[in-house]
């Protein structure tokens, strides 16, 4: 059974063991920062588009897209810059005189993945037992085999599992952020290792740090009052 962040009680756990903070799953796109812009009137109608906040993609999310039958037009995020490396294998050439000289090269692509860049899901899946989704970032995929794998894990997030391979490449290196070795992210655990699934993650120290879908929401609560005064009794 999953049980969702925001149900846990995370409050005797030290930050520096916590997964992926901030507390709060409403961060990526202040409202109050969006309304701000919107006193300006030529821009009030761009303004309150682009004024959906960021929130974790859990069931309940998912279950509303099937319930209306618009599971394929839903669009999710991830919550990092995500980058692959793909490097073809090395050509050589030695040439042998008075030393022998060594060159080679090979060909380096990179794909990446901004916080910005939409996906959509193309099938959903189990792995050991918990809840996969296969999502594209590219309209040309269609299928899993291109596309990139989130596994729910024990808070309920989705988080990467599986990055597509590239025909002619060597497996893909992923990093989180930037191209760097302090963010090279590894297949392992997030908190145990009897854990089903391993996921791609970054550790420094206690810290671990994952990527994991998010989606946008435009909530929009209105309060219609309505008051009565009481005539009282004479």
């Amino acid at each position: 059974m999953f049980i969702a962040e925001s149900t846990r009680d995370l409050s005797s756990v030290p930050w520096s063991l916590r997964l992926d903070p901030p507390g709060s799953v409403e961060y990526r796109f202040p409202r109050v920062r969006c309304f701000a812009d919107a006193r300006f009137g030529s821009l009030l109608v761009l303004s309150l588009s682009a004024c959906a906040a960021r929130y974790q993609l859990l069931d309940a999310d998912l279950d509303e897209a099937r319930g209306q039958g618009s599971l394929e037009a839903l669009r999710v995020y991830p919550s990092h810059r995500t980058i692959s490396v793909y490097d073809e294998p090395d050509t050589r050439m030695v040439t042998v005189d008075r030393e022998i000289r060594q060159r080679s090269t090979k060909e380096r692509r990179k794909r990446i993945l901004t916080i910005d860049t939409p996906g959509a899901i193309v099938a959903e899946a189990e792995l050991n037992g918990a809840k996969l989704l296969w999502v594209t970032f590219d309209r040309t995929c269609t299928t899993p085999e291109c596309a990139y794998g989130f596994v729910q894990t024990e808070d309920g997030r989705y988080r990467l599992v599986h990055v597509p391979e590239r025909e002619g490449f060597a497996a893909p290196v992923v990093h989180r952020g930037w191209v760097g070795k302090r963010r090279k992210m590894t297949r392992g655990n997030l908190y145990q290792l009897a854990e089903a699934n391993t996921v791609y993650r970054t550790k420094r120290k206690k810290r671990v740090r994952t990527v994991f879908l998010e989606v946008k929401k435009d909530i929009r609560k209105r309060v219609r009052g309505q008051s009565t005064r009481e005539p009282g009794v004479q």
